[in-house]
């Protein structure tokens, strides 16, 4: 949104030193300097690692603006300087003024799986009654959310906002940001367990979303998750549950679709998805039941689903020797290994199933029966194994009985010297393994 330079004075409590008028105004905000546009803001955070007024000259030379800073720089000639106590308050202070200025529909989905497909759907489907923004790229951190309201328009009448975590609290604080009226929690896994005592406390910080509702508001959870009750319980509005058995928002006679996607019914309602796996389908029928709450009608969101598509989840991409490879490099966890594995299974093929893996980060005391758990599965889907060397990668190689390659570029050479025509190739490990430098090889 386009503001005055008074308005983030007043929004931030700041004081200005030097360059503009008060009626100026900018419309683009930054907190990395390599991506300040000529105009823009730069918010100099401070980390515990990472000064962000260290990275002023780069701003400064890219274009910006203005400055929000905690200390007066000396080089900013003719640049505004807003001075504030603390550049992180700044920033949150002047995306909760334009989320209060909008005021839209505000949804909010976290989960330790499934959050950004959950999130596309339901912007699909709001997107048939509002005018809608949503998280994009992977703007669900405690700077990508409030970079994500400062997008917020006028016109926009919908936000859908995915909300990342690494420790206690950080859901509640984006959520006390974001004020969502529905709040989507996909499940409970145990990605990043390194940061908290038990699953159980993991469970309670992603429960801190459906805690923020209003009671005018919608929680919308796993009927099939174990931590269902724990979190029904957090939540003070009304809670609509989803799931393949007894639930609110039920979906029935699942099946793999013949071309690719996957099928299913709601309230005898046909639900037809591009995207592929049961993982995705429970996906939907959350988002489904945050569209009926909005006042769009189960039909009516069966027809938005049916484009949805997510990048790097399963994306197949055809080699010139006949050999498919699936794309799903861009993260991983327990529960999204075995979710891809069963998905992978489903698919018609003529030869045979490899897989290139990679370990899983942030696991904690659980990493070591994790990487077990999903090596075995993978030795009973898949015909070979390759994992990347690490740590983690050996437990996962000794549990499937895999090939132990030594980096990325062997990973490579493996697929090239193993796989035949008609050969279906999953990539995945978490995001930190690079594999999808693998897949560019592959497929270039």
């Amino acid at each position: 949104m386009r503001l005055t330079l008074l308005e983030l004075l007043e929004a931030t409590g700041g004081g200005e030193i030097g360059g503009t008028q008060v009626g100026n105004t900018f419309s683009t905000y930054h907190t990395d300097s390599r991506e300040v546009v000529s105009g823009g803001v730069f918010f100099a955070l401070r980390g515990g690692k990472m000064d962000g007024h260290r990275f002023i000259p780069d701003a400064l030379g890219r274009g910006a603006a203005a400055l929000v800073v905690e200390r007066r720089t000396e080089i900013a000639h003719g640049v505004v300087e807003i001075i504030v106590r603390n550049t992180w308050d700044a920033l949150f202070a002047v995306a909760k003024h334009v989320r209060n200025r909008v005021n839209p529909l505000a949804v909010g989905v976290t989960g330790s799986n499934g959050k950004t497909s959950t999130k596309e759907m339901v912007a699909a489907i709001l997107d048939r009654q509002y005018r809608v923004l949503r998280t994009s790229g992977n703007l669900n951190t405690e700077t990508g959310v409030p970079l994500t309201l400062l997008q917020l328009e006028p016109e926009h009448t919908a936000l859908v906002v995915e909300m990342g975590m690494q420790r206690a609290g950080d859901i509640g604080r984006l959520a006390e940001l974001v004020r969502p009226s529905v709040g989507i929690i996909t499940n409970i896994g145990v990605v990043h367990m390194e940061f908290f005592a038990s699953q159980e406390h993991l469970a309670r910080g992603k429960g801190e979303l459906v805690a923020a509702l209003p009671p005018k508001g919608l929680a919308v959870l796993n009927a099939d998750d174990p931590f269902f009750e724990l979190l029904s319980g957090m939540s003070a509005a009304p809670v609509k549950t989803f799931g393949f058995g007894a639930a609110d928002i039920r979906g029935e006679g699942y099946a793999a679709g013949a071309g690719g996607g996957c099928e299913f019914t709601v309230r005898g309602v046909p639900v037809r998805l591009a995207l592929e796996g049961r993982h995705q389908a429970r996906n939907a029928l959350a988002a489904l039941a945050a569209g009926e709450f909005a006042g769009v009608s189960v039909e009516e969101g069966a027809v938005a689903l049916a484009t949805v598509a997510v990048p790097h989840r399963l994306q197949e991409h055809q080699t010139s020797k006949g050999v498919t490879i699936v794309d799903d490099a861009y993260n991983a966890s327990p529960e999204s290994m075995l979710a891809a594995f069963e998905t992978i299974a489903e698919r018609p093929r003529q030869g045979r199933l490899l897989a290139v893996l990679g370990a899983m980060g942030e696991l904690g005391a659980l990493a070591d029966e994790s990487h077990r758990r999903v090596g075995r599965r993978a030795a009973e889907v898949f015909d070979a194994v390759a994992v990347l060397d690490s740590e983690w990668g050996r437990v996962l190689a000794e549990a499937s009985d895999a090939h132990l390659v030594p980096d990325r570029e062997s990973a490579v050479m493996w697929v090239q010297n193993m796989a035949k025509r008609g050969d279906r190739v999953l990539v995945k490990a978490s995001h930190s393994a690079g594999l999808e430098e693998v897949v560019k090889a592959l497929t270039k």
